[in-house]
């Protein structure tokens, strides 16, 4: 009876401490408003645009990062957006990685 009683105190304080996270979050979001009519008009056309493939490749050859020596592969592509695509893609899998080994780790504690 009192392991239950703990699973529940512990997942009402993990909707506790997610209600001030996002109360804070809407906190300091009204505190700097921001005009979206000037963030619409000033988009400045030479900057950097996401490449959806090399991000989706990126994603995919994570894994194989460190093994297989790929951010050399990095020095003979020419497209830099691509380039830049492709590390963020490399980026977006080892976060996602963390966070699938954080949720299996959770999950099984509530186990034992």
């Amino acid at each position: 009876m009192a392991v239950i009683y703990s699973i529940k105190f512990a997942i009402m304080r993990k909707i506790g401490l997610f209600s001030i996270f996002n109360l804070l979050a809407f906190v300091a979001f009204a505190a700097f408003p921001v005009e979206s009519q000037i963030l619409l008009t000033e988009a400045d056309p030479e900057k950097f645009s996401l490449d959806t493939w090399g991000f989706i490749i990126g994603i995919v050859t994570m894994p194989f990062l460190l093994f297989y020596g790929l951010p050399c592969a990095l020095l003979f592509i020419n497209k830099k957006n691509f380039r830049k695509s492709l590390a963020f893609g490399w980026l977006a899998g080892l976060v996602l990685i963390i966070l699938i080994v954080i949720a299996v780790q959770t999950e099984m504690s509530f186990l034992y």
